[in-house]
């Protein structure tokens, strides 16, 4: 058996010439972004990664990996490349964002190739019941943490076995939509081999990189905290625990990747990298262990941390973290599930300074209890955050999480037209005293704020800054750095 595990493609070419590009799995939410063939953020598609790494170490098929995003092609280029690979089984997963585009898609590639096409993802997750009676591209969902599904699956398939074992799997038998039982969440993640970085080409996938190539990779799975809007809390994994790797089985991933790819920097993609400090001071005394000296970035989060766990990971070769403010209205965080104590954030964002770490920081806009007042609070305490970097995205409910369920309840969203629930799109939030227009202006207003801090971090701190121009112009050449500087200073101005 042939099979192919897929991103589906990211480039659509309106009619009128222009361009959108869809950022699909590997993102924490889907969106679009660019406005021409390439553009400087991909996620790595971890998921389906592993699941062509296991079904080409625990199966008898033939497997390859194609990721349509990160080669920029569009759904007619993707088309050809499917059909003249020829799949038996073709493994993608499906985003709201484009969902009728895509079912039309996979159509189009049955009629084709006659293969059957397996679904998973978020999405294919919360609608697993829907997809399998009423989408007839569709033959099989596997719901939630998906590659052992997939790989039982495709063992099942070629065996001829009968499919009730599969766990996991939501399927039609005799014209009847069949529901497997749930499948555990992966105790041991060392099970797992590494993702495949082959098909799945490692170097191409820049996300908080400062030196190229940068290779993306986890330490752990879930997270305990509930954020309402998060889909792999309450989606992918719809479970509080936290799972880790051994450090020496990470470890030894990221020096097989120095020595195959060349890697110059990783990045801990995470949900986030610091929930367990056992965990995380057993990963930098592994590196260092093995010797490596590669740098590192990571996901993280202020209230896990701690300064010990801090200089640990500056000593193992950390440069950078990511983390989540969200808002800095303590009853909204209350709100969202997210227990972070904002004096905390700025003393971590303090330490990293002082350790050479450098730091960006996320904050979000329309959720849950706000209002034109909790947004100037928001905007005033990131231009007080020491931090180098920072954005700012709209608050979007996707399906399957509390926070779609309340505002769908309490008559809070703008549309129910999953096409426009795009995480850079219009706001689909609406509140009484703050519409979804509003939203977008205050967004506009906070996006020049963040811009504004970088150009002056840039220009206040002129050593560190030409080190990443020059890296830039490494990677993408002079014209680029030109053009990015440019779009920074109009942002900003």
């Amino acid at each position: 058996m042939n099979v192919l595990v897929a991103n589906l493609a990211g480039v659509k070419i309106e009619a009128d010439g222009s361009v959108k590009h869809y950022i699909k799995a590997g993102s924490r939410w889907p969106m679009t972004i660019g406005t021409s063939r390439s553009v400087d953020y991909y996620p790595f598609p971890f998921w389906l990664a592993y699941a062509s790494a296991l079904l080409k170490r625990d199966t008898k098929a033939h497997v390859r990996g194609l990721d349509g995003v990160v080669l920029d092609l569009t759904s007619e280029e993707l088309f050809s490349e499917i059909v003249a690979r020829k799949p038996g089984l073709l493994v993608v997963e499906l985003t709201s964002l484009t969902l009728e585009e895509d079912l039309s898609f996979l159509a189009r590639i049955k009629a084709a190739t006659g293969c059957a096409v397996v679904v998973c993802g978020n999405y294919a997750t919360v609608t697993h019941r829907d997809l399998a009676a009423r989408a007839e591209a569709v033959d099989y969902v596997a719901r939630g943490e998906y590659e052992m599904t997939v790989r039982d699956l495709v063992n099942a398939l070629v065996d001829g076995a009968d499919l009730s074992g599969v766990a996991g799997l939501t399927w039609r038998k005799d014209g009847e939509v069949a529901e497997n039982p749930a499948r555990p969440l992966l105790a041991d993640l060392d099970e797992l081999p590494f993702p495949d970085r082959d098909d799945f080409p490692a170097t191409i996938y820049p996300d908080f990189t400062l030196y190229s190539p940068c290779i993306n990779i986890l330490s752990s799975r879930g997270c305990p905290c509930g954020c309402v809007y998060c889909q792999e809390r309450h989606v992918m994994y719809a479970s509080p625990k936290y799972r880790v790797r051994s450090g020496r089985k990470v470890a030894e991933e990221m020096a097989w990747c120095v020595e195959r790819f060349g890697a110059r920097q990783f990045y801990f993609d995470d949900q986030s990298f610091v929930v367990n400090k056992k965990h995380v001071l057993d990963v930098c005394r592994e590196i260092k262990a093995l010797g490596l000296t590669t740098p590192w970035t990571v996901m993280g989060d202020a209230m896990f941390v701690d300064r010990e766990m801090l200089e640990a990971m500056a000593g193992a070769g950390c440069i950078g973290m990511k983390f989540g403010v969200e808002s800095a209205d303590a009853s909204i965080l209350k709100a969202i599930g997210k227990p972070l104590d904002l004096a905390k954030a700025k003393q971590v964002a303090k330490w990293c300074k002082e350790l050479g770490i450098r730091t960006h920081a996320t904050f979000c806009m329309g959720l849950p209890g706000e209002t034109e007042e909790t947004i100037r609070k928001s905007m005033a305490y990131m231009e007080e955050l020491e931090v180098d970097t920072a954005q700012v995205s709209k608050a979007v409910p996707y399906p399957g999480t509390p926070m779609y369920e309340w505002a769908l309840k309490n008559g809070y969203l703008a549309t129910t037209d999953l096409a426009r629930f795009d995480g850079m799109g219009d706001s689909v939030m609406s509140y009484p005293g703050l519409s979804n227009a509003d939203i977008d202006r205050w967004y506009a207003l906070f996006s020049r704020r963040v811009a504004r801090k970088k150009v002056l971090k840039y220009l206040f701190e002129p050593g560190q800054s030409f080190s990443i121009m020059a890296e830039m112009v490494r990677r993408k050449g002079v014209a680029s750095l030109a053009k990015s500087l440019w779009t920074f200073v109009r942002r900003a101005f």
